[in-house]
């Protein structure tokens, strides 16, 4: 096996890179991205997994405000973090 390259399986799956193109007619629409992904501290492929990733959410809920799947996708952020909280029902503090 000279001269050979083996790569060892990792326990975590690859990404996939997958090519997105804007044509003539569409430039709007990336330098509105392109902006909102540098206002959000992300690349302009991490805000369109983020965007894909809202809208594949909001049509599997379509009765759901976009602000309260915003709103939940924030919290399980937080509970991950370690910063969840126990509720106490029926107490008003």
């Amino acid at each position: 096996m000279k001269g050979r390259i083996v790569r060892k399986k990792s326990a975590v799956a690859e990404p996939t890179p997958v090519p997105v193109r804007f044509g003539g007619d569409e430039r709007p629409w990336l330098r509105l991205l392109q902006a909102r992904a540098q206002a959000q501290d992300r690349s302009v492929s991490g805000q369109i997994k983020h965007y894909t990733k809202l809208a594949m959410i909001a049509e599997d809920n379509s009765d759901l405000p976009l602000s309260m799947i915003q709103g939940i996708l924030e919290a399980q952020a937080e509970l991950k973090a370690g910063l969840g909280q126990p509720y106490r029902w029926g107490v008003i503090e």
